[in-house]
């Protein structure tokens, strides 16, 4: 893979639950927030999670005026746009050179990146730049996710989300209008480029793996990071993975101890997706199950996340 035309890929994933369906995302090295302009309000206000059962941060949205579920995803690298809908909408002019993308599963394909206006609440995100991709089952209603739609890093590190998990809502606000809540305090989290990475403990090993709300499992990690550990060689699990475009086959194995932010879970199960060989690829990701009992406050322009609550 090239990344001489400045455009390069980032897999990420997405666990739903115990099916183990995983969600492969891209990174694309556009110029972020160019062209984007937020109008409206100081922030979107607060909106309900939009799907039920997934544990994944999915809102309302309308796109061109068409109601969709937008995934918040801090894991996503550049917004994306499913490329059916993308046609439906009669948007089709692209913007640039051709946008290659590769997933988990190492199948590639090949988009253009279109401009869309995303209304979210009070505010709308105009002219923002998304990538046009066949997302398969992550957009489709049965039996996917039903978000054709991803919000990505461009979106939050323009505005901050402020997630409050165990209400199921969550919100985007201008940063030059945010009050840090009282209680609020910081979570062990320093910048990795343009997202978030969290300092965890895996059976007393220290890693730093992404901060990403598009991930349901508490902890997943790439093989390699897996083999580093010795876990590839444990007894594991194989469940079903939604990679870009279609299905794979994905591990999951058992650890004794996991820790985030002082709360230790034991006997935890954890996600391996496959690794690949790109710049910035990620050692692991902390999801949903690990965020859930926190009102969690990303800023990944300062490189911070906040977090209020989960005591027991």
């Amino acid at each position: 893979m090239s990344t001489r035309r400045g455009f390069l890929v980032q897999a990420g994933l997405l666990g739903l639950g115990a099916t183990g369906l995983w969600l492969a995302r891209d990174r694309l090295e556009l110029p972020l927030l160019s062209g984007l302009k937020i109008e409206g309000a100081d922030s979107t206000g607060w909106l309900p999670f939009s799907t039920r059962r997934e544990r994944i941060v999915t809102v309302r949205a309308q796109v061109n005026g068409r109601p969709v579920n937008a995934l918040i995803d801090s894991g996503a690298q550049y917004s994306a746009i499913d490329s059916d809908l993308a046609r439906e909408l009669g948007v089709t002019e692209s913007i640039g050179a051709p946008v290659v993308a590769y997933g988990a599963g190492g199948a590639g394909q090949v988009g253009r990146s279109v401009r869309v206006d995303v209304a979210l609440g009070d505010l709308t995100l105009k002219s923002l730049s998304a990538a046009a991709l066949t997302l398969g089952p992550i957009s489709q209603g049965l039996g996917g996710i039903g978000t054709p739609l991803i919000l990505g890093q461009d979106v939050l590190r323009a505005l901050i989300a402020d997630i409050d998990f165990p209400k199921r809502r969550a919100r985007l606000v201008r940063p030059d209008a945010f009050d840090m809540p009282p209680g609020a305090v910081p979570a062990p989290v320093q910048p990795a480029g343009r997202a978030i990475a969290a300092r965890v403990l895996v059976e007393d090993v220290e890693l730093h793996v992404l901060v990403d709300t598009g991930a349901s499992a508490a902890l997943s990690l790439a093989s390699d990071t897996a083999e580093a550990l010795g876990l590839m060689d444990r007894p594991h699990r194989t469940g079903r993975s939604v990679v870009l475009g279609g299905v794979a086959q994905g591990r999951i194995v058992e650890v004794e101890s996991f820790s985030f932010a002082g709360h230790e879970r034991r006997d935890v199960d954890v996600h391996i997706f496959q690794a690949q060989r790109l710049p910035g690829f990620p050692k692991g990701l902390l999801g949903y199950e690990a965020l859930k009992r926190y009102r969690a406050i990303l800023n990944l322009r300062s490189g911070a996340m906040h977090l209020i609550g989960g005591r027991r």
